[in-house]
C-alpha cells in the first residue's frame, strides 16, 4: 500500500470512469486497472464493481475511499509541516479564490500578509468555486474563498460564512443606454437588447438576479460573454455595447473616474452571493497558511460591512456571518 495507489482509489470513486481517471493521474487505464487491483487484493476488500461500461463502489469500498481522503490530507499536512520545519519560516501555501474576492480584497490580504511572512511564496488560483472545489479535493490548494450558493451538503468539507458584495448593472458612458442622460431610470427590457457579461454564476444566483431586475421567465436573459477574469471584461467594454456585472466596490474607482456609468435599473435586492472560506474538514493548516486565511476572511468580512453600508438595500438578507 502506498500514496499513490489511495490518490488512484480516491481519484476513481470520483470520476467512476477508468479511462478519465486514468488521464488525471497521468497513467495508462490498465496501468490504473492494475494499480486498484491490486491494492484490493492486499487489503481483502472489493472497492469498486466493474461492468463492461460501469464502474460502482460497493458499501465497503465506500468506508474505504473515506478513510484514503483523510490518510491522502493528512500526509499532505504532515510533509508540509516537515518542510517548515526544516527550512525555518520558509515554503509555498496555496490558496483559491473566486473573481470578485479576488478583484475586491486579495490584494489586501496578500500585502498584509508579506509583512509577517516575507519568506512565504504564494501560489493563487483564481477561477469559479466549482473548478476551486476541485482543487481543494485534489489536495491541489489549502483551500479557497468563493460564492458557494450552488455548492452541495458535503461532509468532509469545513465551510466559515465570510459574507458578499452588493452588486450592480454597468457600461460604458457612450453606450446607447446612457449616451445622452447617465442618470436616467432604466426600464429591465432594455437591457435584453444588448451583449450581457459576467463572470460565471451559480445559476441560483443569476435567476435570482433575474428577478431581482424584473424580468420574468419569458424574457431571454443569459450571459452572452462569460468570463471570470473581470480584468478583461472591463478592457472589452470601452466603446462597446457591454453590459456587465460587477460589485459596486469593484467600480468604485472608474465610476470617480467616469471611465463606466452604473445603470440606473431598480432592483427588489442587490446582494445575491453567499460567500465563505472553504477547506477540507479535519485537515490541519500550516501556521502561515492558517494565518492568511483568517486575515482573507477578516478583510472580506470588514468589506462587506462597509459594501452594506454604502449600498446595501432594505430587502437583501443579513450577511451570512451575521445570521443567527
Amino acid at each position: 500500500m502506498n500514496i499513490k495507489q489511495l490518490n488512484h482509489i480516491v481519484t476513481l470513486s470520483e470520476m467512476l470512469n477508468f479511462s478519465k481517471a486514468a488521464e488525471r493521474v497521468h497513467l495508462s487505464q490498465s496501468a490504473l486497472s492494475k494499480s486498484v487491483s491490486s491494492f484490493e487484493e492486499e487489503i481483502g476488500i472489493l472497492i469498486f464493481d466493474r461492468s463492461k461500461n460501469t464502474v460502482a463502489i460497493t458499501p465497503t469500498g465506500a468506508f474505504v475511499i473515506e478513510h484514503a481522503r483523510h490518510l491522502i490530507g493528512s500526509l499532505t499536512s504532515f510533509n508540509k509541516n516537515i518542510e517548515y520545519l526544516k527550512t525555518g519560516n520558509q515554503g509555498t501555501i496555496k490558496v483559491g479564490a473566486g473573481p470578485f474576492p479576488a478583484k475586491c480584497f486579495l490584494h489586501h490580504a496578500i500585502r498584509q500578509f508579506r509583512e509577517h511572512y516575507p519568506k512565504i511564496s504564494i501560489d493563487i488560483r483564481i477561477d469559479n468555486w466549482r473548478s476551486l472545489l476541485g482543487l481543494l479535493k485534489e489536495r491541489e490548494i489549502d483551500y479557497f474563498i468563493a460564492d458557494i450558493r450552488s455548492l452541495d451538503d458535503d461532509p468532509e468539507l469545513e465551510i466559515h460564512p465570510i459574507g458578499g458584495l452588493t452588486l450592480a448593472l454597468f457600461c460604458d458612458p457612450s453606450h446607447p443606454l446612457v449616451r445622452n442622460d447617465p442618470a436616467r431610470s432604466i426600464r429591465p427590457r432594455e437591457i435584453l437588447d444588448y451583449t450581457f457579461a459576467s463572470v460565471s454564476l451559480p445559476s441560483l444566483v443569476f435567476s435570482e438576479l433575474k428577478h431581482s431586475l424584473g424580468l420574468n421567465h419569458n424574457d431571454t436573459f443569459s450571459v452572452d460573454l462569460k468570463c471570470d477574469d473581470m480584468g478583461l471584461i472591463t478592457r472589452l467594454v470601452p466603446q462597446s455595447d457591454i453590459i456587465f456585472l460587477s460589485s459596486h466596490l469593484m467600480m468604485e474607482d472608474a465610476l470617480r473616474e467616469g471611465t463606466v456609468v452604473r445603470l440606473n435599473i431598480p432592483m427588489t435586492r442587490n446582494r445575491f452571493g453567499e460567500w465563505a472560506l472553504v477547506q477540507i474538514k479535519g485537515q490541519k493548516l500550516v501556521p502561515a497558511a492558517e494565518s492568511f486565511a483568517h486575515m482573507m476572511a477578516d478583510i472580506v468580512r470588514d468589506g462587506s460591512l462597509v459594501d452594506h453600508e454604502k449600498y446595501g438595500i432594505k430587502r437583501n438578507e443579513p450577511l451570512n456571518f451575521q445570521r443567527k
